[in-house]
């Protein structure tokens, strides 16, 4: 019995393979391609979600970054510029509260009051007057110091009773005087006590030159000019000498240079009735007294 069902169902399979009609068979391998084709699509429809969710979510990525999207880039320069000022403000800031002590502000020195150009006050002494030396060296020729003693030549004027007295009676005075080859020169260093004491002597030579010329009958002065071209200031006269004898006139060159408290009296009187080149030789004496003065101190 057993062998007679096993060939039947052997018989019936055989028929159902070999039939056109639709059968279990075909019920089989349709169902196994469906299962097939869901399986394809479905692993498709996932590929393609997943490439979808990559072309979406790199670029979001990317963008947050700031590397290659143009926004990111934007954001990324407006990022930057913002810290850029923030971090120049800080450092601004830290430079102002926090001085460099390499580079320390060295607070600003006193400042002394202002005092005369070339100085002072000076003591006038004998060694104060020039040498001949001295005098050579501006370019003077002559025989040199003369064998006798010199005063001031300034004459006195408005009734002063001498030069001394005309000079508002300074604290010392020396004189000397030397032969050039067409002229005497007398130099005298005139001492006061204090700067101001020297420029109200100065100012009243200048001031009595004009309101009173007149020295005597025959001496008169004439105030020429001033400038600050030696020492502190030079004022320059010229001293006309009449001759009682033929009524010739002499004119004698007078510099009064003043150096803070001490006035430098230099006089040139001609052989003759001038002295040549009389401003030039006048400046250059004057100078070389201040500078010897200035050098003895």
């Amino acid at each position: 019995m057993p062998d007679q069902l096993r060939d039947r169902f052997d018989a019936l399979r055989s028929a159902v393979e070999r039939t056109e009609a639709a059968g279990l068979h075909d019920v089989r391998v349709r169902r196994t391609r469906r299962a097939r084709t869901r399986l394809v699509a479905g692993s498709a429809a996932a590929v393609a979600a997943f490439a979808l969710a990559g072309v979406v979510v790199l670029p979001q990525l990317q963008a947050d970054n700031n590397t290659t999207s143009a926004g990111g880039a934007q954001v990324l320069s407006d990022a930057d510029e913002a810290l850029g000022s923030g971090s120049t403000g800080t450092d601004d800031q830290a430079a102002e509260q926090i001085p460099d002590e390499g580079a320390a502000e060295v607070p600003p020195a006193e400042q002394a009051p202002p005092e005369d150009a070339a100085g002072g006050p000076f003591t006038v002494t004998v060694e104060s007057l020039l040498t001949w030396d001295d005098i050579e060296a501006v370019g003077e020729t002559g025989s040199g110091a003369l064998p006798y003693g010199a005063s001031l030549v300034f004459p006195p004027l408005c009734g002063s009773g001498n030069s001394y007295q005309q000079y508002s009676v300074p604290v010392a005075v020396y004189s000397a005087a030397w032969e050039l080859s067409d002229a005497r020169f007398d130099q005298a260093a005139i001492e006061y006590e204090s700067d101001q004491q020297a420029v109200d002597a100065m100012t009243q030579l200048v001031e009595t030159s004009q309101s009173c010329p007149l020295a005597n009958e025959f001496a008169s002065i004439q105030f020429v000019g001033s400038d600050a071209g030696v020492g502190s200031e030079i004022a320059f006269f010229d001293l006309l000498l009449e001759s009682g004898q033929d009524g010739s006139v002499m004119t004698a060159a007078i510099s009064v240079t003043r150096i803070a408290n001490v006035l430098v009296e230099v006089v040139l009187t001609p052989d003759g009735p001038l002295v040549a080149d009389a401003d030039s030789r006048s400046r250059a004496l004057a100078q070389a007294s201040v500078d010897r003065i200035v050098a003895i101190g």
